[in-house]
């Protein structure tokens, strides 16, 4: 594809590079931010729920070309509606949230554990309107110039935040039926969710589905594919065929699954965990022209405990690595999270702006990162 050198909107960048394409510049994607940097940021209190005032205002003041937004009830999701140090969610789970987890919580305790909790469970409306305000309000306050991506579970995640990955584990042997029920059931309901989001206005979708650990996925891929993947099949190319580009999300050492993984209806991968062996170069050159690839910045290594030169070597790999050709976002493989020093968080986005504008020039890449390098080897013990 030709090189776009005109200026871009954030949403013509994104999505160009969503679909493979070359942008004027390698585009920016965060799903949530800290709640010291948002206070940094907009010099303001953050709001105990995540919401699009504060997260529009946020991605137009760093620089970034996209936000993130779910329909309310999205689950471990602190909301208008569910926030606080404890909340019940619409399915009965407990959830508690405090300024370290936010916006997301964590769960006290699993409301399927049997064959007759399941049956029991009754599933909240997808329909609600009041579950879309803020999707709405998202695409409202971005006006066109941000992409607005929504976000839905999978149904491994959607089922695990059900019964937990114990329960799960142990159905895989003693119950396998009950297990492929609840992933198929839990899959077309956030298909449903998904389906809103998209007629609420959102540009895209990311179905968050986490399947792996740092060296493995969480069950044997055999398993995953007998079990997983039809599911998330059919949830991708229902959402896939309304038109809208799909985005998976999944941490983890997804590599022994990867083949499977491109088979799906998606245009893009995202985070391409690096402390989880997955090397963005290797992806890159293995998949180039079928997948989009989000990530790959260590958000639990360089960018919690670097320095902000170190951050930039990293975030400069990124770019040499991935970017040529188009079909790469510069990303956090997790998140701009509250433990991640702000100065590292600037020179991260910083970089890609300096660096990340195309046609690239190699050159002066291959030059900062040698001038990078020599800093170091001259740094005293």
């Amino acid at each position: 594809m030709t090189p776009n050198n005109g200026a871009m909107t954030g949403r013509e960048r994104y999505l160009a590079a969503l679909r493979g394409g070359v942008p004027d510049r390698v585009p920016l994607h965060e799903l949530h931010w800290g709640p010291g940097f948002i206070r940094e940021v907009l010099g303001q209190p953050f709001s105990p729920y995540h919401n699009a005032d504060d997260e529009v205002a946020m991605a137009r003041a760093t620089g970034v070309d996209m936000v993130w937004t779910a329909p309310l009830g999205f689950t471990a999701l602190t909301s208008i509606q569910m926030h606080g140090e404890t909340f019940v969610d619409e399915w009965g789970t407990q959830w508690g949230s405090n300024e370290q987890s936010w916006p997301a919580a964590w769960s006290y305790g699993d409301v399927v554990n049997s064959r007759e909790d399941w049956v029991k469970v009754r599933f909240p409306d997808p329909e609600l309107p009041v579950r879309y305000e803020q999707p709405r309000r998202f695409v409202e306050l971005s006006a066109g110039d941000l992409a607005v991506v929504g976000g839905v579970r999978g149904p491994f995640s959607a089922t695990w935040m059900l019964a937990g990955l114990v329960n799960m584990s142990t159905w895989l042997y003693d119950d396998p039926s009950l297990l492929a029920e609840m992933l198929r059931e839990m899959g077309r309901y956030n298909t449903q969710l998904g389906l809103g989001l998209i007629r609420a206005g959102v540009d895209a979708v990311i179905v968050h589905d986490d399947w792996g650990m740092n060296k493995s996925t969480f069950i044997k891929p055999d398993d995953w594919r007998r079990l997983v993947y039809p599911c998330i099949a059919e949830q991708v190319e229902a959402l896939a065929a309304t038109g809208a580009p799909v985005i998976l999300h999944s941490d983890g050492n997804l590599n022994r699954i990867l083949d499977d993984i491109v088979q799906l209806r998606i245009c893009a991968l995202n985070p391409i965990q690096r402390g989880a062996n997955m090397n963005v170069a290797e992806i890159k050159a293995r998949y180039d022209g079928r997948l989009c690839l989000i990530g790959n910045l260590d958000t639990s290594g360089v960018l919690s405990h670097g320095t902000p030169d170190d951050v930039e070597r990293q975030a400069l790999e990124c770019l040499r690595d991935a970017a040529p050709g188009g079909g790469y976002i510069m990303a956090p493989d997790h998140s701009y999270h509250g433990a991640i020093p702000h100065a590292n968080i600037w020179r991260a986005l910083e970089t890609c702006k300096r660096y990340g504008n195309y046609p690239l020039d190699g050159g002066a890449i291959e030059a900062r990162l040698a001038e990078l390098e020599r800093s170091t080897i001259a740094a005293p013990e």
